[in-house]
């Protein structure tokens, strides 16, 4: 009996050990090639006005999302179109806002990013309350109006409570598939 890879083994022996060889590579190099997680998500812009500013431009991160919103009464709500696309980092937590007013004047402010879920997003929400502040939502449907969020405003501005338009959302959407 000859061994496998001296001069008395046998040919087919020998070639079965080389595919196995062969084989062998091949599926650690494939081991080795793991799917990476994208580090961005590409989202639809969607900016709501609840101020009585008329906006010409809205920014997140050096990326235009909105142009064109008019101002409105306290209560009332303007915009909800979207424009494709722009990026965002997984892990963010906060974008930075930039609002360029109709006449011309430009203010920065960061936003924070409600608790939102990667691997469902769709539509990057800006919120644009009254007294410049700016809230983030990023979420996997259609939004509406937040209610919410514009109730709170008012509270925390002394302003007068009440909500001008019918459809609307009474907060952020929660996850019913447990992660």
């Amino acid at each position: 009996m000859g061994c496998a890879f001296g001069d008395g083994g046998n040919k087919m022996t020998k070639r079965k050990y080389r595919w196995l060889l062969v084989l062998t590579s091949c599926l650690v190099g494939v081991v080795g090639c793991v799917a990476k997680e994208p580090d961005t998500v590409s989202l639809t812009g969607i900016v709501y006005n609840y101020s009585s500013e008329t906006i010409a431009f809205v920014k997140v991160d050096g990326k235009d999302i909105a142009r064109g919103l008019d101002e409105t009464p306290n209560g009332g709500v303007k915009g909800g179109s979207g424009m494709c696309c722009f990026e965002l980092p997984v892990n963010a937590q906060v974008v930075d806002v930039e609002i360029t007013l109709w006449n011309k004047v430009k203010f920065r402010t960061p936003a924070s990013i409600e608790k939102w879920w990667p691997d469902l997003a769709h539509y990057g929400v800006v919120h644009i309350l009254p007294g410049r502040k700016v809230v983030m939502q990023v979420t996997p449907s259609y939004p509406a109006p937040r209610k919410d969020l514009l109730e709170l405003r008012q509270q925390e501005l002394g302003l007068e409570k009440k909500v001008l338009f019918r459809a609307w959302s009474s907060g952020p959407i929660e996850r019913v598939d447990g992660k």
